[in-house]
């Protein structure tokens, strides 16, 4: 398994951060804009500060809304500046759902979520133990405070592996009991396959990314998916031989496929296609249309190509997630194997 696209994986399952500002530089500025502290730091607020916060927690309530309810819009607002990759306007509207209900755990946690976003660790894992106080049983709170020891096992993974290792156990643990809590929660489920295949526990990886795709799948990346196909799928028992797919719509789909080409022939549709192979990695080909063999003389062929990622293999069938280069739409499929 490559360590930089695990890592990569682990990057993209906490949201599209771009552009991150270091701790350091954080730090810095932070002292001169108290804006950019959780519960706005812990120095004693100017009259005008006072002033500024009585006057947005009034229009709040002049506006006929409550505390309470403003306090979630203003977590919510946080975490889509955070996932746009904006540290300091998310921070400042948790800052403001702090002023509004201090306890809300969803505060804590965006706060915690801003420092993980920088690799802060030790200052994500206080504010998410803050959260956790308000709500011990919050499932997601628990996932990001698990994730925190994730991403410094990723950390020190190459330099110190004893602590490495030391850190991929916690955060096991930790996404265990968030699991146990809410087993529906999706970004639990995924983790824990993340964590698994980084132990060589591909049976329980397994389990997890399975887990996941039956809640959606949203979180799960091309890159952890080639990662865990590499390390625990053996698809070289699918790159060649006979294999069919069935639908109510189409009929059967009857697929021939060598090391270079594949012929699919659906009767009722009419149509056979022989189209060029290329493996992209273990469990990743492409396939580009070559003849028509129904209608060999005809020459305006499709230009497409279609990428197909194998992720998962039995021994009746293989699913594959496929799209092409002109519709990126994934589609996946059951494809079964002929013997």
């Amino acid at each position: 398994m490559k360590y930089i696209t695990i890592a990569l994986s682990f990057v993209f399952s906490l949201g599209a951060y771009a552009q991150q500002p270091s701790f350091k530089s954080w730090q810095v500025e932070a002292k001169k804009n108290i804006r950019m502290l959780p519960e706005f730091g812990t120095t004693e607020k100017t009259k005008e500060e006072i002033a500024t916060n009585t006057r947005f927690i009034n229009a709040i309530v002049d506006a006929g809304k409550s505390k309470s309810e403003a306090a979630h819009e203003m977590i919510r607002i946080g975490f889509d500046y955070l996932y746009k990759g904006d540290l300091k306007t998310a921070m400042y509207r948790f800052n403001q759902a702090y002023l509004l209900n201090p306890k809300n755990s969803g505060v804590y946690w965006g706060y915690g979520a801003v420092y993980t976003a920088m690799g802060a660790y030790d200052e994500a894992r206080s504010q998410y133990k803050e959260g956790l106080k308000l709500d011990p049983k919050s499932a997601a709170i628990l996932t990001d405070y698990a994730t925190t020891y994730l991403g410094e096992y990723y950390a020190d993974v190459r330099s110190n592996y004893k602590k490495a290792q030391k850190n991929l156990k916690t955060a096991k643990e930790k996404l265990l009991d968030a699991y146990a809590i809410d087993p529906g929660y999706i970004h639990t489920a995924y983790k824990l396959s993340i964590v698994y295949l980084n132990s060589q526990d591909c049976s329980n990886a397994k389990k997890y990314l399975q887990a996941t795709r039956a809640l959606g799948g949203q979180p799960i990346t091309k890159e952890y998916l080639s990662d865990f196909n590499r390390q625990c799928e053996n698809c070289s028992n699918v790159k060649t031989g006979n294999f069919q797919i069935e639908s109510l719509r189409d009929g059967v789909t009857k697929i021939a496929r060598n090391q270079d080409y594949q012929i699919e022939e659906n009767e009722a549709l009419g149509y056979k296609l022989k189209l060029k192979v290329n493996w992209v990695d273990e469990c990743t080909y492409t396939l580009t249309p070559v003849v028509n063999l129904a209608k060999p003389e005809q020459k305006d062929i499709p230009k497409m190509v279609l990428t197909c990622q194998i992720v998962e293999v039995t021994s009746d069938y293989y699913i594959q997630v496929s799209s092409s280069d002109d519709n990126q739409r994934p589609m996946t499929s059951q494809i079964e194997i002929v013997q």
